[in-house]
């Protein structure tokens, strides 16, 4: 997800929406400034795209911190429960 994808998004995220990170878009939280953008969102990140990048122990220093809010890292079954709570499921 690029930067412009993702603050489109933020830009029409409803409170009940969540967000779920995959591929290269789960480095947007190494970032400081898009940890604060998605502090308050219903977060959800891939696992393997975690593991694929390396990201496992820095994210769960992120998360232990709360510098990116809560989020939850997920598989790919849990993916798909997520996509089923949803009415509308949008791909950036």
């Amino acid at each position: 997800m690029s930067d412009d994808a993702l603050s489109t998004c933020l830009r029409y995220i409803h409170p009940k929406d969540s967000i779920l990170l995959s591929s290269d878009a789960v480095n947007c939280l190494l970032q400081p400034q898009w940890q604060q953008r998605l502090a308050n969102i219903a977060l959800f990140v891939i696992q393997d795209d975690v593991v694929a990048r390396g990201l496992s122990d820095r994210l769960m220093i992120i998360l232990a911190n709360k510098a990116a809010g809560d989020f939850d890292i997920i598989d790919y079954s849990q993916f798909v429960e997520q996509s089923l709570r949803h009415d509308k499921v949008i791909t950036w």
